[in-house]
């Protein structure tokens, strides 16, 4: 069986001032987001992914979300050009390891794209049309990839996955307040609430889902289609919108 790798970033010292829609009466703690990230990487590790720890980068404050600078593909992973300008040089470091596992290509200037916007399904790729990423995108992509490539209208919250989760078998977790649900009716739901978002950004590895600290009601729902959950306090990441899939690329080795 591949091996599979986990690209994860350290939170850097300006962690504190990622980019964020949270109002500033709720600031980061970053001794605390230091400590979560390392029990998310202790989680990862748990399931038996290889970690590539990167260290952190003080210039850069919103890189520990490694999962916007590149979209992985079997064969190989597209850089990704990010609109905000705060964030266009977090990728070269990350993309400078990933060469060791895939060919990088890029994208046309043109294309906005945050990685947080794709949802790669067994038989679709699911491009959110948000704030970060535009309608350039999804014919870009599509010249990457076989599956087809299907946009989906981001009405609230900051990337695709933020409010919808793929599992496998079929299921997604999705919060359908928050995006347009007209092209994903071929899925299975577990649905969570506009108030408790947090639970519709889990990570599926295998038959183990990470899922945010709290979520219980969702938890209970992914046990019953047969998979393992383990609740993780990502507080701090999600004061900066960010969620378990932020965190990190996952590839597997061929």
């Amino acid at each position: 069986m591949p091996k599979t790798i986990a690209f994860v970033r350290r939170p850097g010292p300006s962690f504190n001032q990622a980019i964020s829609a949270n109002p500033k009466n709720q600031p980061i703690n970053l001794k605390r987001a230091c400590l979560q990230h390392e029990c998310y990487i202790a989680a990862l590790e748990e399931t038996g992914i290889e970690v590539v720890l990167l260290p952190a980068v003080y210039e850069y404050p919103d890189a520990p979300f490694v999962e916007d600078t590149t979209v992985v593909f079997d064969h190989l992973a597209l850089a990704c050009p990010n609109k905000e300008n705060s964030r266009l040089g977090e990728g070269v470091s990350v993309h400078k390891e990933i060469k060791n596992y895939r060919t990088i290509k890029r994208l046309p200037p043109q294309v906005t794209l945050d990685g947080g916007d794709v949802l790669n399904t067994k038989k679709k790729i699911f491009v959110g049309i948000s704030s970060r990423t535009n309608l350039e995108a999804v014919n870009a992509l599509a010249k990457f990839t076989k599956k087809p490539v299907v946009p989906v209208k981001v009405l609230s919250g900051l990337h695709l996955k933020t409010s919808v989760s793929y599992l496998g078998k079929n299921i997604l977790v999705l919060d359908p307040s928050s995006v347009d649900t007209t092209p994903l009716h071929e899925f299975k739901w577990i649905e969570a609430s506009k108030s408790n978002r947090c639970s519709a950004n889990c990570l599926a590895i295998g038959k183990t889902v990470l899922i945010s600290k709290g979520s219980n009601e969702i938890a209970n729902k992914i046990h019953q289609e047969g998979f393992k959950t383990v609740q993780l306090d990502i507080s701090e990441f999600e004061k900066a919108d960010g969620g378990l899939t932020c965190l990190s690329i996952i590839l597997k080795k061929i």
